[in-house]
């Protein structure tokens, strides 16, 4: 966001520069008056104070009064016109002092004309509504993370006091199963709010480094294969793509995408690299029931989750597409839900290197 700056009007520095040079000239006036006009006058006043009409007076410190006074006098005036050209400062500070969290809408009065304080005004104007979004952002997330957070604690106590409260018809190992279900949740919904907190407290300042796309996404994908259970990962990966990014972010991106494919895939999940001359792109598709053309948008929303994957995976937490899509803007890509067949199909989209 930028500031627009309007013809100037005389600015501050200019005001206090301009008082600063009077006082100084005034002053130079005043010592030049004195040795033009008044010190010639020496041999008269000196016949006067002969003739006893200045008795008891000393003609140099006439002349220095005299200096003095006019010296306050230019002193005074430029006190009066710093001060009139600061006063803004004072309205500002009156005004910054009755912003607080709980009344973020309030804004800096812009002085008339285009100098430094009208500029310092639309800066601080613009800062203070950055800053007012960002508490929104935060209380919305805060709310919606307890909301999701107080559906399986509800849950998971609901459980525990009715095996306690009637155990001659509970069953300890259903119970004891559906708790480790709810608190595997819990452990997801927490895991995904570090993350997401991470990545919002350093605004995606993670330390990136060169990268072999094609051997990371081998890597993850055998990782993935290599994990009990689960539909199995197909790949095919164009080989030497380089990209500079973040490790840590690009594998919990990958992570993200090939486990919300092997939640609703029927049979299979599908991983692709290709390359073009300037970005990497990379596919990952399953065979599952797809995403309504209308919810391709929503799903990237924090906490979103669909009917359909409340239904096949009940320890999400609504926030893996959110945290990847995070990750594509941070390392200048994309994340995109694109036309499929069959199934659904995310494409990321990052910035390549070549390596010479």
């Amino acid at each position: 966001m930028t500031i627009s700056h309007p013809p100037r009007s005389i600015s501050i520095r200019t005001r206090c520069t301009t008082a600063t040079s009077l006082l100084v000239l005034t002053i130079l006036a005043v010592l030049l008056t004195l040795d033009a006009t008044v010190l010639p006058l020496r041999s008269s006043l000196e016949a006067a104070a002969d003739e006893g009409l200045l008795e008891g007076y000393d003609l140099e410190v006439l002349l220095i009064a005299f200096g003095l006074v006019l010296t306050a006098g230019a002193g005074a005036a430029t006190w009066w016109v710093v001060g009139r050209a600061l006063r803004p400062i004072r309205a500002f500070r009156a005004h910054i002092d009755k912003i607080t969290a709980s009344n973020l809408g309030r804004r800096l009065p812009i002085p008339p004309g285009g100098d430094e304080f009208a500029e310092l005004a639309r800066a601080a104007n613009l800062t203070f509504a950055r800053l007012e979004e960002a508490v929104v952002q935060q209380q919305g997330f805060a709310a919606m993370a307890s909301h999701e957070l107080r559906n399986p604690i509800a849950g998971l106590r609901a459980e525990l006091e009715d095996a306690l409260e009637h155990p001659e018809d509970t069953d300890p190992a259903h119970s004891l199963r559906a708790a480790l279900t709810t608190v595997e949740r819990l452990d997801t919904i927490v895991a995904d709010l570090l993350a997401q907190a991470r990545l919002d407290a350093t605004g995606g300042t993670a330390p990136h480094e060169l990268i072999d796309l094609s051997e990371l996404l081998v890597q993850e994908a055998g990782r993935m294969n290599g994990t009990v259970g689960g539909v199995p990962v197909g790949i095919d990966v164009a080989s030497d793509v380089w990209i500079f990014g973040s490790r840590i972010q690009l594998v919990r991106a990958l992570a993200n995408l090939v486990g919300n494919a092997r939640r609703h895939a029927v049979s299979s999940v599908g991983l692709s690299l290709t390359a073009s001359a300037d970005e990497a792109v990379i596919t990952v598709t399953d065979d599952g029931p797809g995403i309504p053309p209308a919810d391709r948008q929503r799903v990237f929303e924090r906490f979103t989750r669909l009917d359909d994957a409340r239904r096949l995976d009940v320890g999400g937490s609504g926030l893996g597409l959110a945290i990847t899509r995070d990750i594509a803007d941070r390392h200048d890509g994309t994340l995109t839900l694109e036309d499929s067949k069959v199934g659904a199909r995310f494409v990321l989209r990052v910035p390549r290197i070549v390596v010479l």
